[in-house]
């Protein structure tokens, strides 16, 4: 008695759409630069060692940034 009908099918939703020419804030870039590094560098990627020089040096770009544009740094 109290059991549902035919429901119509829910609506079809999609991811939105972004232009091809949107660019990520230069604060996110630093940290996408730093990311993409991190990932394929085979230092950084390793658990037990340091990171390297390169990692180093885009970590601290994206703090300089972020201690600019924020007025504070996630850590």
């Amino acid at each position: 008695m109290d059991e549902p009908r035919d429901q119509p099918p829910p609506a079809v939703t999609r991811p939105p759409v972004i232009a091809s020419g949107a660019r990520l804030t230069p604060l996110q870039e630093a940290w996408s630069d730093y990311v993409d590094h991190a990932i394929a560098c085979g230092d950084c990627r390793h658990i037990g060692r340091q990171r390297c020089e390169e990692s180093d040096r885009l970590y601290g770009e994206y703090q300089a940034m972020g201690t600019t544009e924020r007025g504070f740094v996630n850590p």
